[in-house]
């Protein structure tokens, strides 16, 4: 397969890296320049490209069941729960968020419902590419081991209660676009094989 050439897969590790650049020094520029809401607040550079990295994962993902029906019972629930943690990612804008999320967590419970029958086959074609296998790694890292990692126990036991907060918000909040970004990064890999899949298809 052509997107498993050595040329094609340098030139993908070279622009991943780069774009694993550019999130750390988001993080970075946070720390030198905090903006009014603070260091590593809800008005800040790393929250703000982790909630355009999760706008564009939603529509990537709804347009990807779109595109290519098998995976769509797992995309559209993909792309749901994503919105979801848009959603609360913009509760500072939105006072009432749970009303819209659970919105649209009742919609998930429907579409597993709608596609129960579907969900097998499409579960096995989504997870059958590696591709699956970076969203899977970005999930642990932003809904696991940020979490675990921003507890505040931990963080007494290094710092004291006045001063800790500062370095466990920007270990939580950089952990977390982490996981955006490598989520970001399944999605360009979903799209090259399913794109080279469909080229294949039309020929």
């Amino acid at each position: 397969m052509r997107n498993y050439t050595p040329l094609f897969i340098a030139i993908r590790v070279i622009i991943y890296s780069m774009f694993i650049y550019a999130l750390a020094e988001a993080i970075r520029f946070d720390a030198l320049y905090p903006m009014e809401d603070g260091y590593f607040g809800e008005i800040s550079r790393t929250e703000f490209s982790q909630e355009f990295i999760l706008l564009v994962l939603v529509v990537f993902y709804l347009l990807l069941g779109k595109r290519y029906q098998p995976v769509q019972p797992v995309s559209n629930l993909v792309a749901l729960f994503l919105l979801i943690g848009l959603i609360r990612e913009l509760n500072f804008i939105i006072s009432w968020w749970f009303w819209p999320a659970l919105l649209v967590l009742m919609t998930a419970l429907w579409m597993v419902w709608r596609d129960f029958k579907k969900l097998k086959s499409a579960t096995q074609e989504f997870f059958a590419q590696p591709a699956s296998a970076w969203f899977f790694a970005g999930f642990l890292i932003t809904y696991v081991f940020s979490r675990l990692m921003g507890r505040s126990k931990f963080w007494l036991l290094m710092y004291d209660e006045s001063n800790y907060r500062m370095a466990k918000a920007a270990t939580e909040e950089g952990m977390e676009l982490m996981g955006y970004g490598l989520m970001l990064i399944s999605a360009v890999e979903f799209a090259l094989v399913f794109w080279n899949r469909n080229k294949k298809n039309e020929q």
